[in-house]
């Protein structure tokens, strides 16, 4: 029998859940609207049982959809693929901008971008002495009590004044000395990161450093990211980093807002 050339080297099945989930998929998207269950079953080597339970899962989650001629990619692929490209244009435009902030003030600098649901690091730039500090996890989901106490958190509840219902039922972790734990001093603190358009923490979430933060929006004016600098609390004056932060975030903003 002569073998798909595609299927030698690409869709084999390592008996992994995650790599038998792409797998199928990526058979899915070869097919191209002939992803009948044995076809799909023929191309990946998965049995057959394994392979329908796989489809029908992701059919649920609207990753895949079914119609008489087979399966075929779902709406929600569309979604992570226009998002996975926004956030790679957004890498791209941030990326002079952070290194900007870094050359200026040599801590640690960066730019996140937000979807409804999750916080992602698309770009940064720091030195040797910050290496370990990067490899902390970096807090990725909204509605945590962790990620709120941080600047872009409090930049996201300033625009986005709903979600204090969602988690207000979540106790605030004490993450250091200096956590504000008291849902109407965070209140206060929003409210000061609305006037002004800036966040400031200050060993909230990590002993020893501080963070400033300023919003990126899009041309219908939604928050879509933040940029900012985290630096070590004993040399770290907020008041100078300000301007600095304020002008990238207001320049990427209107790159980000820009037609392409």
């Amino acid at each position: 029998m002569v073998r798909n050339r595609w299927a030698d080297n690409f869709a084999m099945d390592d008996h992994t859940v995650t790599g038998r989930v792409m797998a199928v998929l990526d058979a899915v998207a070869h097919l191209s609207g002939r992803a009948t269950l044995a076809a799909l079953t023929r191309i990946t080597g998965i049995p057959k049982p394994t392979v329908r339970r796989i489809a029908a899962d992701l059919v649920i989650r609207g990753m895949l959809e079914r119609d008489v001629d087979g399966y075929r990619l779902g709406a929600h692929l569309f979604h992570l693929g226009a998002e996975a490209a926004r956030q790679q244009g957004v890498r791209r435009d941030a990326a002079p901008f952070v290194q900007d902030l870094f050359a200026r003030t040599g801590e640690i600098a960066w730019m996140t971008a937000f979807t409804d649901t999750s916080n992602t690091l698309v770009e940064s730039a720091f030195g040797s002495q910050h290496i370990d500090d990067m490899r902390r996890p970096w807090p990725a989901v909204i509605r945590s009590a962790y990620f709120l106490a941080t600047a872009a958190g409090r930049l996201v509840l300033a625009h986005r004044p709903e979600l204090v219902d969602d988690v207000r039922s979540q106790p605030l972790p004490r993450l250091t000395p200096y956590t504000v734990t008291n849902w109407g001093q965070v209140a206060n603190a929003v409210g000061l990161v609305r006037d002004s358009g800036v966040a400031i923490e200050q060993e909230q979430t990590t002993l020893g450093y501080s963070c400033i933060a300023a919003g990126v929006h899009d041309r219908q004016g939604k928050l879509v990211g933040a940029i900012g600098v985290c630096g070590r609390t004993s040399t770290f004056v907020a008041e100078r980093l300000r301007r600095p932060v304020r002008s990238a975030a207001n320049q990427l903003s209107q790159m980000v807002a820009a037609p392409y």
